[in-house]
């Protein structure tokens, strides 16, 4: 067993007393730790400030094209054919009054000719007729000389009433067949005027005999030929206009009320309820498409019960003329074509993209930076852009980020997002109303 001296035990007095001079020192020297500010978590949000802005209403519909015009010819005479155009084949264009078919016109010809051998004839009559009137009223005047010399003979009885009896059935005699001369010669000109009626019409049917185009056309098909006798009402061929195409499209009434809102018409009970309307025809044709400026001719007057939609006919004058081979075909019958109706801008109107609406809600970024939710009215939706009726205001910020939990009054971080202005101005057309300059 190990034995130490006093001195070796004295030497561990000293780190005993430093031990517990260090634990009674202790809690004095604790540091307290640094109190942590309280941090506020505020949201970074996209936002959109309010200001008037300018929109077109707009509305899509199709429909198939149909000529103005169509024509059926139908043969108003009965004969056989006995010519046809190098023209007369289905898809020829013609134009108006170009000769096409012709029927034997041989008996019209001889109808022409006994009628004006008839009429002839009848001319003739008249100046016989007229050259006895004149021998006759030179008959009756000495009749009547005759009458008052012995009329005054009879007076100094140098007559008898016997030969004065007799003049006087002369005279009547006399009279009787002048009036019967003038008779037959109103009679002779009354069948001369049914002679110049019938006259008349047999050069009519001549010149039917001959088959011309009414109206610049295209031959859709033709139901006759050469050497073939065709009766009265036989359809020859059918052919459709080329100076202009009409398009009967559909619109959904919803989708055009906007419109109607935009037009200044007072009236719906005539054609110009809508030409105001600006129209633009286009057709798909692979990858381009292809664009006509039309117009708007009337309403179709009829709505689909089906789908609620209008009937609106959109004119397109001179489709022939406006083609380009390879890169603009005509517009013919039956092309399945969309039609987009544009109304006159509507001015100060607020305008959100539709994410940006929560039911009837917007929500909206205080001057202070916090949250706040307004109901609004929406007036309509057009290409993903609300616009609103009421309940937005020039100024007003609104929120377009999605938030998971929107509580009223919670922190917000507003950041103005350009993308968004900039797809409205691409969308809308116009900037916003403080940028449009005095123009607008």
């Amino acid at each position: 067993m190990t034995t130490f001296s006093w001195k070796q035990r004295a030497m561990i007095i000293p780190p005993l007393l430093l031990g517990g001079i260090l634990l009674a020192l202790a809690p004095g020297m604790k540091a307290e730790p640094p109190k942590a500010e309280p941090k506020v978590n505020k949201k970074v949000v996209r936002v959109l400030k309010m200001a008037p802005r300018l929109i077109q209403p707009t509305a899509k519909g199709y429909g198939h094209t149909m000529p103005e015009h169509e024509w059926d010819a139908q043969s108003e005479l009965a004969g056989r054919v006995i010519w046809v155009s190098e023209q007369f084949k289905n898809g020829a264009i013609v134009h108006q009054d170009e000769p096409l078919l012709k029927l034997d016109p041989s008996a019209y010809q001889l109808t022409i000719a006994q009628l004006e051998a008839e009429l002839q004839v009848a001319r003739l009559k008249d100046d016989t007729i007229n050259a006895s009137i004149r021998i006759a009223e030179q008959d009756f005047r000495l009749q009547e000389a005759e009458v008052q010399r012995v009329t005054r003979l009879s007076k100094t009885g140098h007559i008898s009433s016997t030969e004065k009896e007799k003049s006087q059935r002369s005279l009547l005699t006399s009279k009787q067949q002048l009036q019967t001369l003038k008779n037959n010669l109103a009679i002779n000109q009354a069948e001369q005027q049914v002679l110049k009626t019938r006259l008349d019409l047999a050069n009519r049917d001549l010149k039917l005999t001959t088959i011309r185009a009414p109206f610049d056309c295209r031959i859709t098909e033709t139901r006759t030929g050469l050497a073939d006798y065709v009766n009265k009402g036989t359809s020859l061929l059918q052919a459709d206009s080329i100076n202009a195409v009409e398009i009967n499209a559909q619109f959904p009434i919803g989708k055009m009320r906007p419109l109607h809102q935009a037009v200044s018409s007072n009236s719906a009970a005539d054609n110009s309820a809508h030409t105001s309307l600006e129209a633009i025809v286009e057709l798909k044709a692979g990858e381009n498409i292809i664009r006509w400026q039309g117009k708007v001719s009337r309403s179709g007057g009829r709505l689909d019960a089906q789908t609620q939609s209008q009937n609106i006919i959109i004119t397109v004058d001179k489709p022939y003329a406006q083609a380009i081979p390879g890169k603009r075909p005509p517009l013919i019958r039956d092309t399945f074509v969309q039609v987009t109706l544009k109304a006159p801008a509507l001015k100060n109107q607020m305008l959100v993209p539709v994410s940006a609406l929560h039911d009837d809600q917007v929500y909206l970024a205080t001057p202070e930076g916090r949250l706040e939710k307004r109901t609004v009215a929406v007036d309509f939706i057009q290409d993903q852009v609300a616009v609103i009726r009421g309940g937005l205001n020039p100024g007003d910020i609104v929120v377009l980020s999605k938030l998971t939990s929107a509580v009223e009054g919670m922190s917000l971080k507003p950041q103005p997002d350009k993308k968004m202005v900039a797809w409205l101005n691409k969308v809308t057309g116009y900037p916003p109303a403080g940028k449009q300059g005095e123009a607008q």
